[in-house]
């Protein structure tokens, strides 16, 4: 993904659509493609710069994720389990993502803050590395979170939006031509960062592991955050955070965030299924195969693997 740095005073926006017109126009930054709708009011890098001073605090959790691979769901449990309550935050997660509120909105936030991101480890606060900040990151396979992504994209408004069809969006998917980049790149971005930073505190969570036995899932963030949860309230926790009771939370609770209004009219939204496996609704065998094989090719000497249904 290799191209300049868009300047200050004016971005450059590049436009990655395909032959028939369907796709993105992104802005670049450290060699990220980024959507440039969500920065308003200053020229981008500058805005995306900013991110890298923001003053951590000790007690600052980060949820790291790919789009569509559970970051919803994660920063749910964790206030619960922070707030030592069964109660949905009214606000939704935007209201603490790095790339959303950058740093104006992060500096203002009080503690205890469970921030998220997109992003890359080298383009968060340089004080992730050098306070160990406890990091969260989920992994969900490839598949269930491409056909997730494309539904996401068809259900939006211009610019974010998409108009083609799943193999047109698996091709861009799969290469990158997209906001965020590739997935594979993401998680081989992170494993070399994170390499390069011994001891960082970093949780790693796979998203079918999540759906298999999310008790589990929450007494293991409990013990990594140092919280004294009960079995008890664990499971309760787990409970409360079902995709389908946290669908109708975001139903029924969640305040609107100006900044996000982005889908179109009869939209489903975030909470579509939330099921492992529902790839094989989408992919005929060929395209599966075709899949595995890009995907194989740029993973295979990572060490990550997933699976594809439970």
């Amino acid at each position: 993904m290799a191209a300049d740095h868009p300047s200050v005073e004016t971005p450059i926006i590049h436009n990655l659509r395909n032959s028939k017109g369907h796709g993105f126009e992104c802005v670049v930054f450290d060699g990220l493609y980024m959507p440039p709708a969500l920065m308003k009011t200053e020229p981008p890098e500058e805005t995306l710069e900013s991110i890298r001073d923001i003053e951590l605090h000790d007690d600052d959790v980060i949820i790291c994720a790919f789009p569509k691979c559970g970051t919803h769901w994660v920063w749910e449990v964790v206030e619960m389990l922070r707030g030592g309550v069964i109660e949905y935050r009214k606000q939704v997660k935007e209201t603490q993502e790095f790339e959303i509120i950058f740093k104006k909105g992060i500096d203002a936030l009080p503690s205890p803050r469970t921030l998220n991101t997109h992003l890359y480890l080298r383009m968060l606060p340089k004080q992730v590395v050098e306070k160990k900040i406890k990091c969260i990151q989920i992994m969900r396979n490839p598949k269930d979170a491409c056909v997730s992504f494309f539904n996401q994209c068809r259900d939006t408004l211009a610019p974010a939006g998409f108009e083609g069809d799943l193999a047109e969006f698996t091709e861009i998917f799969l290469s990158g031509q997209m906001f965020f980049g590739s997935y594979s790149d993401y998680l081989l971005a992170w494993k070399a960062e994170l390499d390069r930073s011994p001891g960082q505190p970093v949780l790693k969570l796979f998203y079918e592991d999540m759906k298999h036995d999310p008790v589990k899932t929450v007494k293991d963030i409990a013990r990594f955050l140092g919280l004294a949860a009960t079995d008890q309230f664990c499971e309760e926790v787990a409970n409360a955070c079902s995709f389908k009771k946290m669908r109708q939370a975001d139903k029924e609770l969640k305040e609107e965030f100006d900044i996000i209004k982005f889908w179109k009219e009869g939209a489903i939204g975030y909470y579509r299924k939330g099921e492992v496996g529902d790839w094989k609704n989408w992919y005929t065998v060929a395209e599966s195969e075709n899949f595995d094989r890009i995907w194989n090719e740029k993973m295979k000497d990572s060490g990550i693997t997933f699976k594809y249904s439970l």
